[in-house]
Formats: C-alpha cells, sequence, structure tokens
C-alpha cells in the first residue's frame, strides 16, 4: 500500500519524520520482502490530521464484498460499482502526525509510484481546475525512492506544481528503505 506521512505543522516536520522513521524501520525490518506499493508518496501538513479524509468502506453485497470506494465530500455521488482510494490504515502519534495507508483499485491499478501518488492526491484535492480555485493552505513535500532518476523525481515535482500550485512544497524528501525518510533538496517547479 501507499503511504502519505501527515503532520499537524511545519514545526512538526522533523520530530514526526524521526518518530515515523523509527516506526517504518522497524516494521520494514519484520517484513522479510519489501512490497513494491509499500512506499511513501509524501508528507502532507495539515492542521487536521484525519478530518475528512477518505476512509476504506466495504460496499454491500449487489457489488461484491471486499470492495473500496472512495467517499467523495457528497457521498450522495457515489455509484454502486465505483472503485476508488480510501485510508485502509493509519498510525499515530499524539495528534502530531498521522501515517495513512491508502489503498483502492484506483491505486492498485497504477503502474507506477507517479501514477499512485497523481491518484492519491486527486483524489484528496479533486480536479486540477477545482483546486486551483481553492484556498488550500496546505503543504504537499513529495517522497521519492532512493533509485528514483533525478530526471523522473524534477519531471514528477513540475507536474505536481502544474496540478496543484498552492500545495506543493519548497523540499522533496527520499524514502531510503533502510533509514526511512530523509530530506533531499529544494524542489525546482
Amino acid at each position: 500500500m501507499s503511504m502519505l506521512l501527515l503532520v499537524r505543522s511545519a514545526d512538526d516536520v522533523r520530530p514526526a519524520v524521526e518518530a515515523a522513521n523509527e516506526f517504518l524501520v522497524y516494521q520494514r525490518q519484520r517484513v522479510a520482502e519489501p512490497r513494491e506499493t509499500d512506499e511513501i508518496l509524501g508528507i502532507w501538513l495539515r492542521r487536521e490530521l484525519d478530518g475528512d479524509l477518505p476512509a476504506w468502506l466495504w460496499l454491500d453485497r449487489e457489488v461484491g464484498a471486499g470492495v473500496s470506494v472512495h467517499v467523495p465530500r457528497d457521498a450522495s455521488k457515489i455509484s454502486p460499482g465505483e472503485a476508488g482510494v480510501g485510508i485502509r490504515e493509519s498510525f499515530s502519534l499524539s495528534g502530531l502526525w498521522t501515517l495513512c495507508w491508502f489503498d483502492g483499485t484506483r491505486v492498485r491499478s497504477a503502474h507506477s509510484a507517479a501514477e499512485r501518488r497523481r491518484t492519491i492526491l486527486d483524489s484528496l484535492f479533486g480536479t486540477p481546475s477545482a483546486s486551483q480555485s481553492s484556498s488550500a493552505t496546505e503543504t504537499f513535500f513529495p517522497v521519492f525512492a532512493a533509485a528514483d532518476a533525478v530526471e523522473s523525481i524534477k519531471a514528477t515535482i513540475r507536474e505536481i506544481h502544474d496540478r496543484y500550485p498552492q500545495i506543493i512544497g519548497g523540499t522533496w524528501f527520499v524514502d531510503d528503505r533502510e533509514h526511512g525518510i530523509v530530506p533531499a533538496q529544494k524542489a525546482e517547479g
């Protein structure tokens, strides 16, 4: 599953990353093989850590057991067969940070981390045209795998900036499987 680290404020980023790293390193050491989709895709500064986020839901029997749906802000717009994105699990510490595991058919059908990140961001912030008119005060810092090529990282940062210029933060991070989340460098938009 793909993860986002939600952090209450900019002042809490360093201690949140340090604590989440301890948890992630411990958890990853217990799992025999790394899973491609057991990745951190971003750090999201958000005062209300888990309020109004898409929860993992189960549909009724006519659709099939175990199908997940993304619950839009207006739940009446859900069609019976719609599958999407939701938070399957989360781990939180004292209201300072929450690590959320996102899942759903749209996340699982994505072929790359960049595609999974875009799917999750689109589900959280809506379509780019709708989000550009919003007055969001939240900030998103992308996190990339240590093996990602610099050109791929720069292209993804440009894409996020183009789609959501009001949320992209000024830096990006690397998810090192042995050490956790480490700062990389300034983002170029």
